[in-house]
C-alpha cells in the first residue's frame, strides 16, 4: 500500500510543478504583453503566443483578462506588502528604513519596468479596476508606512506634530510620481548613476523636505 502511495505522490508532484511553471509562464508573459500593448489592447490569444502554449490552456488558469490582470497584482502587492512588514520590524532608525523603501522603489522600476508599467498604467490610475477590488488590500501598504511614522515619532526620529497617516500618503504619493516618470518617460533615466541620484534626492526630499 506504502508503495502505491508514493507511486501516486510521485506522479502527482511532477504535475503540479508544471502547473505552476505554466501559471507563472502565462502571468510572465501577460506582463510583458500589458506593458507593450496596453491591457485593453492584449489579447489572451497574444498572452499564449508569447508563453508558447496553447490558447485554450490559459482558461484553464484564468477566467480572462481581469482575472490574468488581478492575479499579476495580488501576487505582487502581497509581496510588496511582506517587504514592508519586513522592514518595518527591522530595528532600524527611521531614516535607515525610508532608505530601504526608497531604493526599493527604484530599484524595482530597474529590474521589472513592464511589471511597474502594468501596476502605474493599468492599476494605481484605473478606476475600473480598483472598483472591483478590496480597496482594503491596497491600504494595508499604507497602514504599514503609517506605523513606522508613527513609531518614528513617538521615538522623537520626525517632528512631533506630524500627522503620520497624512504623511503616509505623501510618502506613497511622491513614490508614484517618480515611477510615473520613469514609465512614461518624462524622467527619462540612462543609466545605474541617474538612479543612485534619484534615490539620494527623494529620500532627502521625503526626510528633509525643500527648506530643510
Amino acid at each position: 500500500m506504502s508503495v502505491d502511495v508514493d507511486r501516486s505522490r510521485s506522479r502527482r508532484a511532477p504535475r503540479s510543478k508544471r502547473s505552476a511553471h505554466t501559471r507563472e509562464r502565462i502571468l510572465a508573459s501577460a506582463t510583458e504583453v500589458f506593458a507593450r500593448s496596453g491591457f485593453h489592447g492584449a489579447r489572451v490569444a497574444d498572452i499564449a503566443e508569447h508563453a508558447g502554449i496553447a490558447y485554450g490552456l490559459v482558461y484553464h488558469y484564468f477566467h480572462n483578462k481581469d482575472d490574468i490582470l488581478g492575479a499579476i497584482f495580488s501576487e505582487r502587492w502581497s509581496q510588496y506588502v511582506a517587504y514592508l512588514r519586513e522592514v518595518g520590524s527591522m530595528p532600524l532608525a527611521f531614516q535607515e528604513r525610508m532608505g530601504r523603501l526608497v531604493h526599493f522603489w527604484v530599484e524595482i522600476y530597474r529590474r521589472e519596468p513592464d511589471l511597474m508599467t502594468i501596476m502605474i498604467n493599468e492599476i494605481s490610475r484605473s478606476y475600473e479596476f480598483l472598483e472591483s477590488h478590496d480597496i482594503g488590500t491596497v491600504m494595508v501598504a499604507f497602514d504599514a508606512i503609517e506605523s513606522m511614522i508613527s513609531e518614528a515619532r513617538d521615538k522623537g526620529e520626525v517632528h512631533e506634530d506630524i500627522d503620520p497617516k497624512l504623511a503616509s500618503y505623501v510618502i506613497f504619493g511622491a513614490a508614484e510620481m517618480v515611477l510615473t516618470g520613469y514609465v512614461i518617460g518624462t524622467l527619462p533615466r540612462r543609466d545605474a548613476a541617474a538612479f543612485e541620484r534619484d534615490e539620494e534626492q527623494l529620500l532627502a526630499l521625503l526626510l528633509k523636505g525643500l527648506a530643510g
